[in-house]
């Protein structure tokens, strides 16, 4: 498992490495789903999980990606389609930023996930805090 230490090593793996799911974003393979499948990589966000529920198929996908910024906001983007077409694309004007992860959790309940897996994020992203 990875462990990036700061958000630039992070950001730079996730939208640069050499690893790419079959989405075009690296994972760090942690062995839960919720952190692991992240489907884009969008805007200056260290994406770390997606919400519980996602929906990934062919025809029918769903998701939302829960990520910080280098400044410490948190940040939520949904996507996803009803073809076989690809992904809608997505744009930094699609991302909701929070000031704090309490106000997310208040504004997203589905964001849980991240304090769920609290420990696995903190482990492998060690610049993030989670209260």
């Amino acid at each position: 498992m990875k462990d990036f230490k700061t958000f630039e090593e992070a950001f730079f793996f996730q939208t640069n490495g050499a690893d790419r799911n079959y989405n075009g974003i690296n994972t760090v393979q942690t062995g839960v789903d919720v952190l692991d499948r992240i489907q884009f990589s969008v805007g200056e966000v260290v994406w770390v999980s997606l919400a519980e529920g996602f929906y990934l198929d062919d025809y029918d996908e769903s998701v939302t990606q829960y990520g910080i910024t280098a400044s410490g906001k948190w940040a939520a983007v949904s996507g996803g389609h009803c073809s076989c077409y690809g992904w809608e694309e997505m744009c930094e004007s699609d991302i909701t930023y929070y000031d704090s992860l309490e106000t997310l959790l208040k504004a997203d309940p589905n964001s849980s996930v991240i304090t769920k897996h609290k420990e696995t994020i903190e482990r492998v992203y060690s610049f993030v805090r989670i209260q």
